[in-house]
Parts: C-alpha cells; structure tokens; sequence
C-alpha cells in the first residue's frame, strides 16, 4: 500500500511516497518510489492543488472538502482565454496591441476589447453589440463599453499592415533565402445590405461577381497568401467590382517590398492567369505555377494538349478525401514556360455533370427568355433574334473535348513534373483557409458601412484565422484528428463556477474533458486545479 512520508531533516522537511510491504519474514518494510522534494520549496497553494488532485483522482469529490454554506455566484468559460491567450503571445500580438494603446493614449485597454471579439469570433461569431453582451461569459476579461469595440477596431485598420508583418516575421524562418512556395488566391465577401457608396471613405462595398453565388449584393475582394503549411503571409482587400486577376501584380508587390522576400514560386488558380501578371512575377524574380487557361492558348498548342497520344506519363495521389486519383500527363514547352497537362477519369466524369446541370438550367431559361438576359452564353444558349435563344450545340461539343483535362504553367527549373503537379494540387489549401474565413470564422456577410470599419473587422478575422491555424498545428500531434468545431466543442466545456464557501470565494473547475490536459500540454500550458483561490485563477490563463 502507497501512503505520503515525511522525513523532517536540519536541511528541511521532505515529501515521499513510499510502499508498505511484508518480507519474506513477514515484517513490514517501506520502499521508496518517488521524492517530492522539500516543503519549504512549494508554496501552501501548490500543496493544496497536490492534495486536491490527488483526492480527485482517488475519486473523490472536490465539493466534499467544502464546509458550510456553498454559493455559485457565477459561472464562466476560461478554454478560450487560456488557450488563444497562448497563441496572442506566441505572435507578441499581446504587445504589439498593448504598444499601440499607448501610443494612443487611449482610456480604454486596447489589447482587452480585441481579446473580446477574437474569442467571440472563435467561439460562435456575432456582432459587436452581441460580443459586448456576452463579455462575462469570459474570464479573466475586463469590463468593456460598446464604443470601445468600435474604436478598437478603427485602430485595428489603422495598423492592419504591421500586425500583418508581426505575424509573418514570427514565423519568417521558412523564407530563408531558400526558394519556397506561395499559394495565392482570391475571395469575395459581402455585405447584408445591397447599397453601395462612392463618397470618400465609402468606397469598398461595391457590386461585382461573386463567389459566394449572391447576385445583386454588395461585396469586397479579399485577397490571400499563405504558405505550404497554411500559415498566413498577408492580405489585402480591394474594391468589390476589381477584377480579381488585376490583383495579383499587387501580392507581389507586396511580398518585394514589404517582407524583402526574394525567391519564392508563386502558385494560383487559372483565374490568375495572364501575360501581364505572369510578366508581373517574373520580372520581380518569382517563379510560377499557375493553372493555364486551355482554350485561350494558340491552336497548335491546344491539339497537342487535346491529343491524348502524347499522356504518356501516370502519375497516382491521394486526395484530400483520402482516396486514391489516378493521372495521365503530357508535357510540352511553350515559349518561355513548361505546360503540364494533366487527364484525369474522375474530372472528366466531374465536368460531364456539370455541363449537363447547366443544360437542365438552360431548359428551364427557354421556357422563360426573360430571364436569360446575360446568362445565356454561360449556360450553351444563343440568341437568334431579339427574345429568341437556343442551345448551341457547337459549343456544347467543344466543351465536352476539354472533360477531364488541366493544363499548368510554370517556368521553374528548380522542381520536377511530379513535383510541380504536387505544389499545383496543393492549392486547396487556400480553398480551405477561405472555408474557414467564410463559416467557422463568419467573416461574411458584414454590417459595416465605413472603410474602416471594413477594414478593422477583416484584419480582426485574419488575427482569428493566425491564432486558430497556429493552435490546430500545435495539436496535430494528438493521437485524435482535431478540427476546427470539436476544438471550439472542448473549449466550450473548459468552464469555473465562481463559488462562496462561507467567508472565501473559491473558483471550482469543471470536470476534466476527454484529451483537456492533453490540449493543454500540446501548448506548454499547465491545467487548472480543481480548486483554487480568486487571486491564483490569473497565473493559469
């Protein structure tokens, strides 16, 4: 049996945990299985806390130690503070924000009302009025007023380019001088209301195409690095009727200038692609690999690229469904750059049911000319006549040659074939950050009017998107898959009651959830005590 010895010594009094056993006389012996040091080297807190956990885990219950009368004056999460405080510091974003306040000389603690609307962007997104109503659902928050979520999001805009660059020169190390990869690529956001401005500072919310298949509505261009690991490089957000490969020039600007980056190859979607940018990258000293827009290319090119005699390499991946794709890849050399295309089954049976959706669509649209409009070239209909349209078989046909097949260009000599058609297949990376943009983080739609307001709330959206990245990165780790929703579920349950127990006020920890500690150690953080004094809740968050 296993019981505590004290051993009181002229240098101190130590903890053991020792045995109790018979020898084969049968006299009972101690051995000793573990020190724990001198008592004078730990405070009455931690002895406390030992004792405490140590009950608990025996199975008792925490609530059997309290006296007297028992009061709940409060109960509040302390999963977000403890774990998004690790990541704001991780970033120095903690004093990045505390230095701007200062400069300011603002009555309020900057730094505490943008914790607030992070952790309600992380926990369930909602606006600032709601995220001023739900502040004590946290603690280890000060008390903020409504104004101030608002003013701290006009100092957010303000400084939006440096907290960019503190984010990335915190984990800079991967462009090393070394050549690396880019994923670049664009979004649309867009606003509850369809009225657009052209007053000064009023001039983001424009009408364009969107993404997000909303017609009529006004919008923003979001635009975005990252790198291979998804961590975020930088933004930028334009007016919402800006052509989305008019952007690109600017990302690289971007990258030159403001984080002296010299060598990278940048990778994005057809829709980036044009002489004019591809000139762009090359000019600044980039490489490419960017999807290649087949119809557009010279017709020689495109009966080579269409002559399925010349896929004379395979090339098997796994998706990111886990499941296993099968290539075949021809390659030729067009100018000053390598095409790659590429013929997959799987793609061209993808492409197929999309044209024929679009063909059930245009069925419906002859039925109605009026509501064609200028849709018609997009769903295999032209107009003969004024209000007359029919489905143009020609064109039907030369869409379907192009099932399954994707061309890619790149002017890189640093990767092979293989290793380009890797780095292109990766850009669904991207595809997913914006994912996490537009749900888990509800990026969109948005209530501002201002410029700046505008650009408070993207910049406060990206700062999420760094410290939730950085966290799932961490717990890649654990022997479970952890996404975005079951980690928001476990921090959810990461939960204090404030407690009276007669003349104390004691926080008392919820229950261990399944993998807690094991999130928390992924972090370097320590767990909470069950039970613990008022003043020592700080230390743990």
């Amino acid at each position: 049996m296993s019981f505590l010895k004290i051993e009181r010594k002229p240098s101190g009094t130590y903890l053991r945990i020792a045995e109790s056993y018979r020898d084969e006389q049968g006299k009972t012996r101690h051995k000793l299985l573990h020190s724990l040091g001198r008592v004078e080297d730990y405070t009455a807190e931690q002895l406390r806390h030992m004792g405490l956990r140590m009950y608990e885990l025996g199975g008792g219950q925490i609530k059997a130690l309290l006296k007297g009368e028992v009061q709940e004056m409060g109960r509040f999460n302390y999963g977000y503070i403890q774990i998004y405080n690790k990541a704001l510091a991780h970033y120095g974003l903690d004093r990045t924000l505390a230095h701007i306040g200062m400069r300011y000389g603002l009555s309020f603690d900057l730094t505490n009302a943008v914790k607030l609307m992070l952790m309600e962007r992380l926990q369930s997104p909602c606006s600032k009025r709601s995220n001023y109503i739900h502040q004590t659902d946290y603690i280890g928050l000060e008390p903020v007023y409504l104004q101030h979520l608002y003013r701290a999001l006009d100092k957010l805009a303000i400084h939006n380019e440096s907290i960019q660059r503190q984010i990335f020169q915190t984990g800079r190390d991967l462009f090393s001088g070394q050549l690396d990869v880019v994923f670049y690529d664009v979004t649309t956001l867009y606003f509850e209301s369809d009225k657009e401005f052209d007053v000064e500072n009023k001039e983001l919310r424009k009408k364009g195409f969107s993404k997000d298949g909303k017609i009529g509505d006004t919008q923003i261009l979001f635009c975005m690095l990252i790198d291979k690991d998804k961590n975020p490089i930088g933004y930028q957000i334009y007016k919402g009727d800006m052509f989305e490969g008019h952007t690109l020039p600017l990302a690289i600007e971007q990258l030159k200038t403001k984080y002296a980056i010299d060598k990278v190859i940048m990778v994005a979607d057809r829709g980036m692609m044009s002489e004019d940018n591809l000139a762009a990258i090359t000019q600044n000293g980039f490489e490419f690999i960017v999807g290649e827009r087949l119809k557009n290319l010279p017709r020689n090119v495109q009966s080579f690229l269409l002559d399925m005699n010349n896929y004379q390499h395979e090339w098997t991946y796994v998706d990111e469904d886990g499941q296993p794709v099968n290539l075949r890849y021809g390659v030729m050399q067009h100018g000053e750059r390598t095409i790659i295309v590429t013929y997959s089954h799987k793609r061209a049976k993808k492409d197929l049911h999309e044209r024929e959706q679009k063909l059930i669509t245009a069925e419906i649209l002859l039925k109605q000319p009026s509501l064609i409009k200028r849709k018609a070239t997009h769903y295999f209909l032209k107009q003969q006549g004024d209000q007359h349209y029919e489905l143009d078989n020609e064109k039907i046909n030369q869409a379907s040659r192009y099932d399954g097949i994707l061309a890619i260009s790149t002017n890189t000599t640093n990767l092979t074939h293989l290793q380009v058609l890797e780095q292109y297949k990766q850009l669904f990376k991207i595809e997913h950050t914006f994912r996490s943009f537009k749900s888990h983080l509800e990026t969109r739609p948005m209530f501002h009017w201002t410029d700046r307001r505008i650009q408070g709330h993207i910049c406060l959206c990206y700062i999420a998107y760094t410290l939730l990245h950085w966290v799932l990165q961490k717990l890649q780790s654990m022997t479970i898959p952890i996404s975005e929703n079951i980690l928001r579920q476990m921090l959810d349950k990461m939960q204090v009651s404030l407690i009276q127990n007669n003349d104390n006020k004691l926080y008392l920890r919820s229950a261990d959830q399944p993998h807690e500690v094991k999130l928390q150690q992924c972090l370097g953080m320590k767990p909470l005590p069950p039970l613990l004094g008022e003043s020592h809740l700080a230390k743990y968050l």
